[in-house]
């Protein structure tokens, strides 16, 4: 059995190396047949010299440096695409998933597991806005899509070689390639785990891309907010329809004895306002989707390789 482990590098020069140490010794002790692909995303510190010097020591270590910084899903991708292993283990770099469960992961796979997925526990040091921001997206993406998101589910994770191959033919250039895997289906185990303080550095994602990926989700993996807002205008046009009776028939037939003294132009303001917001936002639901109709229509790669700067690298 050989593993393959990815693991995408951003701006993680001060703890590259003792992430390194202590993935490189969990690997040796379980005595794994592994190779380990560094994928750096374009850092503009010193990584890149810092996982040169990795490798240099260790024949079982890839570099693949992508040519500027496309954005982990990107680089994650990169390096699963690259992997060469009966199954491929995703890692984040900056020690928040931890080695010391790989093992757990191998031994589900072994059981018969063609995806096992980490799913991340509740913790305290998390704010209140990303924990109320998370628990309304999982709630309003399973409501609309077919295709159900786990709560807490992370890119640490381990796919079979067979499930990977399905997803090297997965073309989508907006891709989250949790969802994707999700989307792949096969048997899958999750296990649970604390998350690890970071060994160094500060987080990458900020809260425009946390908000980016949350609609890439929603827009890549289901159609639904096309017929949600549809059917919010059919409903919205319904109701309108029905007060707009009872004003006519309360007002002007009846000589308004419930006094409501409504005049014509605030009816019909109150009406057009809501009815062009309703539009404007039925607008900006479909603009994402042509968004991403132009984007695929360029058919442009997901990254690009600097082959000057990578190590081990075969083209693939």
């Amino acid at each position: 059995m050989k593993l393959s482990v990815v693991s995408p590098v951003f701006n993680e020069s001060d703890s590259i190396n003792k992430f390194n140490e202590e993935l490189v010794s969990e690997l040796n002790k379980n005595n794994y047949n592994y190779e380990l692909t560094y994928v750096n995303d374009g850092s503009t510190d010193d990584t890149l010299t810092k996982l040169k010097s990795i490798a240099n020591n260790n024949k079982r270590i890839k570099i693949l440096n992508l040519s500027r910084n496309f954005g982990k899903e990107y680089a994650l991708t990169a390096g699963l695409i690259n992997s060469e292993g009966d199954c491929a283990l995703s890692i984040d770099s900056d020690g928040q998933h931890p080695t010391a469960l790989i093992d757990d992961f191998v031994s589900s796979w072994e059981n018969g597991s063609k995806v096992v997925i980490g799913v991340r526990k509740k913790y305290k040091s998390e704010s209140f806005v990303k924990r109320i921001t998370s628990l309304v997206f999982y709630a309003f993406f399973n409501s609309l899509s077919k295709q159900k998101l786990i709560e807490g589910s992370t890119d640490f994770r381990l796919i079979d070689k067979s499930v990977l191959d399905e997803f090297k033919k997965l073309p989508e250039n907006e891709r989250i390639t949790r969802g994707l895997i999700d989307w792949i289906g096969f048997k899958t185990t999750y296990i649970k785990f604390n998350v690890s303080n970071r060994i160094g550095g500060k987080p990458s994602y900020s809260y425009s891309k946390l908000l980016k990926l949350a609609l890439n989700s929603l827009t890549s993996l289901t159609p639904a907010p096309l017929f949600f807002f549809g059917i919010i205008g059919l409903v919205i046009t319904c109701i309108s329809f029905v007060i707009g009776l009872a004003i006519l028939f309360e007002q002007v037939l009846l000589g308004d004895p419930m006094r409501w003294n409504f005049t014509g132009t605030a009816m019909l303001s109150i009406f057009i306002l809501f009815l062009v917001g309703i539009i404007l936002i039925s607008q900006g639901i479909l603009s994402m989707y042509v968004a991403q109709i132009h984007t695929e229509s360029k058919r442009r790669p997901l990254y690009i390789i600097d082959k000057e700067n990578s190590i081990g690298f075969k083209e693939k």
